[in-house]
């Protein structure tokens, strides 16, 4: 069993189609067919059940992806260590950026001032469809993350943001039911900001009207500031906006927030990685607000 027959696998296995696998792996479609075939006779069973041109993974090839994508993950930890250990200077470190885009340029000049050799590669709102992983994913949540290979960074409350002519500003917190007849900006389907706001929405008995979807959090103020609709923002990572003609409320119910994690991937994490993800967590904790003193307490 040779390495390069468990990536033909692995290829075949994610897009079920052995035309596209083999165009993908830049294979004619026999040679990839008898790769395949080979593989199942050594393993004694079938890996697919195929219908026409289509297959589709069985039990016994849920159990051989499991261990190919392992093996081919240590392999690729053997490679990024040995060049860690031959080049000290071709270091590289792969980012996965799902939430917080907006303090990207803050991490990346911060993080450059003190490591300027590191190169980052960042993959923005990447759907996690490469066989291998980033290095290290920055991703929000309705929960703090728990488990290994990742941490919370950051708790933030979701506002509303609202024109100053709308009635709802009178409000010192606005109860979300409230808002259920209002046009909203909103960002894409598919954003974990956008997944999360509609979670809350729901909570709060109704689908929103989305009116305009944008990914820029300059634009979602301008079209606020200019009475096209309220959104919801968040209250750190989106921070430093101009709020001209915006008026940011908390809201009452529900209670609003998201968490922002990072994780990192099994198995060998080079230096360079190592340092930018202490660094992130660094740069996270200078943003946590200071806890309140308790009741009672001088001061």
């Amino acid at each position: 069993m040779e390495l390069h027959t468990l990536e033909y696998f692995v290829c075949a296995a994610r897009l079920q189609h052995i035309t596209r696998a083999a165009a993908q792996l830049h294979v004619a479609q026999p040679s990839l067919s008898r790769t395949i075939a080979g593989l199942e006779a050594e393993l004694g069973v079938p890996l697919f059940d195929r219908t026409g041109k289509n297959i589709v993974l069985n039990q016994y090839g849920q159990v051989v992806l499991h261990h190919a994508q392992r093996i081919l993950q240590e392999a690729q930890d053997i490679r990024d260590e040995l060049a860690d250990l031959k080049d000290e200077g071709r270091r590289t470190v792969s980012i996965s950026l799902r939430a917080a885009s907006k303090l990207l340029p803050q991490v990346v000049l911060g993080f450059k001032r003190e490591y300027p050799s590191i190169r980052l590669h960042i993959l923005q709102d990447e759907g996690g469809g490469s066989e291998l992983p980033c290095d290290l994913t920055l991703y929000s949540s309705l929960q703090p993350c728990e488990g290994p290979h990742q941490a919370m960074l950051i708790e933030e409350e979701i506002l509303l943001a609202l024109p100053e002519t709308n009635p709802l500003v009178e409000q010192p917190a606005v109860d979300l039911r409230r808002a259920a007849g209002e046009e909203f900006i909103c960002l894409q389907r598919g954003k974990s900001l956008r997944t999360i706001t509609d979670f809350y929405c729901r909570m709060a008995g109704f689908e929103p009207t989305v009116v305009m979807e944008s990914d820029s959090p300059e634009t979602v103020r301008e079209l606020i500031g200019a009475g096209v609709g309220i959104s919801f923002i968040p209250s750190v990572t989106w921070g430093g906006l101009d709020t001209a003609h915006i008026a940011l409320r908390p809201i009452s119910f529900p209670a609003c927030r998201r968490f922002i994690n990072l994780s990192w991937r099994e198995g060998y994490l080079s230096p360079a990685a190592i340092l930018f993800r202490d660094y992130v967590q660094r740069f996270f904790a200078a943003l946590r607000p200071a806890p309140r003193p308790a009741a009672g307490s001088p001061g």
